[in-house]
């Protein structure tokens, strides 16, 4: 009886002995219609640097040869494309450190010493309108209190009003969001005025490669 369960459990794994180790790879994640479309001709795959993994397009020489890469000094990823002397590089992801399990609000002298705007000292962290994703809580840099009101009074007016809170924070065009990652990190995401060749909410920590696939033992 026990070689009948053996031989039938050996259609499910690759064998059925005693301590035997088989690694399942999680399925990749599918890109959204709107990437889908965009990027048709471009190859779908995951690019890892400083510890995290996201899921993005590459194109060829068709497209630009526009790309996502891994950049340790950011640390983050920059989207890489073809140019006339050489390959131009645009910020796409860039990573903050935190202390463990600590709020986002932490980083905000970080982020206030990148980003030099008219009402800086006054800005703070409020919750991503428009950018939100199932799972995750995001967030801009965004002006409060009289800068707030100035600045909600402008985007109905005439012309392209200063951003208060310097390059990091709300802008009129494309739009930077601010989430927890892992226990320690936090990540600030460009996510253009287009779609992305990125997909953001891929966006995850790689720990000691246990993302790489759970270990079944039979």
């Amino acid at each position: 009886m026990r070689v009948i369960i053996c031989a039938t459990a050996a259609l499910l794994v690759s064998a059925c002995g005693r301590g035997d180790t088989h690694l399942i790879k999680p399925e990749a994640p599918k890109p959204n219609a709107g990437m889908a479309e965009t990027f048709s001709t471009c190859a779908w795959g995951e690019v890892t640097a400083a510890g995290l993994s996201v899921w993005s397009y590459a194109c060829g020489k068709d497209r630009g040869d526009v790309r996502l890469v891994g950049d340790e000094s950011l640390p983050g990823f920059m989207i890489e494309s073809a140019g006339e002397n050489g390959p131009i590089r645009t910020q796409a992801i860039q990573i903050f450190p935190r202390e463990k399990d600590a709020a986002i609000d932490t980083i905000l002298p970080a982020i206030r010493a990148l980003s030099p705007g008219p009402a800086t000292d006054t800005c703070e962290f409020a919750p991503a309108q428009g950018h939100e994703d199932s799972g995750k809580a995001r967030f801009v840099f965004a002006p409060t209190g009289a800068a707030k009101e100035i600045w909600e009074k402008a985007l109905t007016g005439a012309g392209e009003p200063v951003a208060p809170c310097g390059p990091l924070g709300e802008a009129v065009w494309g739009q930077l969001t601010f989430e927890l990652i892992g226990h320690d990190k936090v990540a600030m995401i460009q996510h253009g005025s287009e779609v992305q060749i990125f997909d953001a909410s891929t966006l995850k920590e790689i720990s000691d490669g246990a993302d790489a696939g759970a270990a079944k033992a039979h």
